[in-house]
């Protein structure tokens, strides 16, 4: 989805949101950060409620483990 489609302001803050939250979790050396970035992108602009609810599908899934193979 592109950013001008979910609608600037809203997909903007939770931007802002991924990126301090990822920030975050690499300061103190902790996992998450791809779990981030796959939900931020499956409910840009939707807000946080919608990304704290989402769960990743089989595809997301094997993203997600491939993701940790190669960040860590």
């Amino acid at each position: 989805m592109r950013v001008a489609e979910a609608g600037p302001v809203d997909a903007v803050t939770d931007l802002a949101a991924l990126i301090s939250l990822c920030a975050q979790l690499r300061a103190d050396g902790l996992p998450g950060d791809g779990e981030a970035w796959a939900a931020t992108a499956a409910t840009l602009g939707r807000g946080e409620e919608a990304r704290l609810a989402w769960r990743p599908g089989p595809e997301a899934e094997r993203a997600l483990e491939s993701h940790g193979r190669r960040v860590g």
